[in-house]
């Protein structure tokens, strides 16, 4: 049994419609495949999560070497600023030996702004790089935290 990818646009669009609609899309000046550019290389992916005390967050700089990478706080707000420029030299020697067919290695700088849902004592954030991967601990403030309040009975 032969299986065929199932498309809802298929029962929304008439058959000749849809292929006016994928033809103009394909000649039109920027075609579909070219939108990837947006959406790969650029982006700065992150993890978070939350435990009793901390805020932990977890982003991905491959790459990136520990110098290049800044993180500041404002209010309740963690930047994230890294420069990746260590390849710059090997792809030059690359693109004079031959043309890209296709490049998702981004060389430049990323941002990352990441608001977090209550308040942090950033003076005890504490940042480490291991291979290529930052992990911030970001305490809570002490005002955030879960706090045990016993019950007491009344006779």
């Amino acid at each position: 049994m032969a299986m065929t990818r199932w498309d809802p646009v298929d029962q929304l669009m008439p058959l000749p419609l849809r292929d006016v609609v994928s033809r103009l899309l394909e000649e039109s000046f920027v075609p579909p495949r070219g939108l990837e550019v947006f959406a790969m290389g650029r982006g700065l992916p992150v993890d978070i999560y939350e435990t009793a005390n901390d805020y932990v967050i977890e982003a991905s700089l491959p790459g990136v070497k520990v110098d290049e990478i800044q993180v500041t706080a404002v209010g309740d707000t963690l930047t994230i600023h890294a420069k990746s420029a260590h390849d710059l030299e090997k792809k030059e020697q690359k693109k004079e030996q031959g043309a890209y067919v296709r490049r998702e290695r981004y060389s430049g700088e990323f941002t990352r702004a990441i608001e977090l849902p209550g308040a942090f004592d950033a003076d005890k954030v504490e940042a480490t790089y291991k291979h290529g991967n930052l992990t911030l601990r970001v305490p809570k403030a002490e005002a955030v935290k879960p706090k045990t309040i016993p019950v007491q009975a009344q006779s």
